[in-house]
């Protein structure tokens, strides 16, 4: 019960909503099941394993980003891939994503998102050749995303992001309820 109240507000939102379709899908099931269609009990079930799956996934999210708030690092990445859909979908992919590496205790880790709820993505394309700031979560550091609104052009920006974010993380960082 504990984890459901330190999830974030949208996520709480949209588990609620799902549940309440879950259970409205339910009960018309079992108060009907003899008078619908094979056809739609099968739409019907496909509907509720779907809002299973994209609650389960949306919690697992909210947890990452949980852990990661908690115990976080800082470092510097480079964009290796940064793909703009401007909503058309691109190979399947409906949002804006990105790809990007950086060094830890030196292992290079190589990491990507989609668009998401904590992490935006803008439309306009940023320099590929500068170096961007990234956070990781210190005990497991392929938990990270690349900051495109804090680019270090010089030694000393690594430097001074780590003092901005030693007090806290910065509201155009990172998206929390």
């Amino acid at each position: 019960m504990k984890e459901i109240f330190n999830l974030q507000s949208s996520t709480k939102t949209t588990g609620l909503l799902l549940v309440i379709f879950i259970i409205c899908a339910l009960f018309y099931i079992l108060k009907n099941g003899k008078n619908i269609n094979f056809q739609l009990k099968l739409i019907l079930i496909i509907l509720i394993f779907s809002a299973v799956y994209l609650m389960t996934r949306r919690v697992q999210e909210d947890n990452k980003i949980t852990s990661l708030i908690s115990d976080f690092s800082l470092t510097k990445g480079k964009i290796k891939l940064y793909i703009v859909t401007k909503g058309k979908g691109y190979k399947g992919q409906s949002g804006n994503s990105i790809k990007f590496i950086y060094n830890i205790n030196e292992k290079i880790i190589e990491n990507g998102y989609y668009e998401n709820n904590f992490v935006s993505i803008p439309n306009e394309k940023p320099d590929l050749n500068t170096d961007y700031l990234v956070i990781y979560e210190k005990e497991n550091p392929e938990n990270s995303f690349i900051l495109l609104n804090y680019p270090i052009n010089s030694n000393n920006n690594l430097e001074k992001y780590k003092e901005l974010f030693e007090i806290k993380i910065p509201d155009n960082a990172i998206k929390q309820d």
